[in-house]
């Protein structure tokens, strides 16, 4: 199966998730670039308002072309017990292009069921796996179980 993993991250956790999925696959990778500045204190602010306000943002290009993917892995971080706005975007950009998905996400204390759900109505298909890791689990590298489980689920 061809697979690609895709994901946002403002702080390096949920991009230390996709490369442990993308190693244990062994797959593609990509990254997704926001033009909005997120970083510092403001940045936080910033980003968990156009979280709670389910607002969109401006990607720089994918270079990805997804139709040539059977599975594509879709990561976030949870803002504000929402979907970021970059990945939100993404999905709204792309979800006509996306065959089968799952989901992963690091969080800080709750909402990742909201994000994935979030994340499947924005995409319009139901994830074969998902993947919700506590960002001080991800800190302290204490997932490797969880990882493992869901690249077990999504290989079936």
């Amino acid at each position: 199966m061809n697979t690609l993993v895709v994901y946002y991250s403002r702080t390096g956790r949920t991009k230390k998730l996709a490369e442990d999925i993308k190693n244990s696959l062994t797959c593609d990778i990509e990254e997704i670039f926001d033009t909005v500045k997120r970083s510092g204190p403001f940045g936080y602010l910033r980003s968990g308002r156009q979280a709670m306000k389910e607002t969109l943002t401006v990607l720089k290009d994918s270079k990805r072309d997804l139709s040539l993917y059977d599975l594509i892995i879709i990561g976030t971080p949870v803002w504000a017990n929402s979907l970021s706005a970059p990945v939100r975007t993404y999905l709204h950009q792309n979800k006509d292009h996306l065959n089968k998905v799952a989901f992963f996400c690091s969080y800080g204390g709750s909402g990742f069921e909201n994000t994935f759900s979030q994340m499947e109505e924005l995409c319009k298909k139901k994830p074969v796996g998902v993947l919700a890791v506590e960002a001080m689990d991800v800190l302290k590298e204490n997932y490797a179980d969880k990882v493992k489980k869901f690249v077990g689920d999504i290989q079936k």
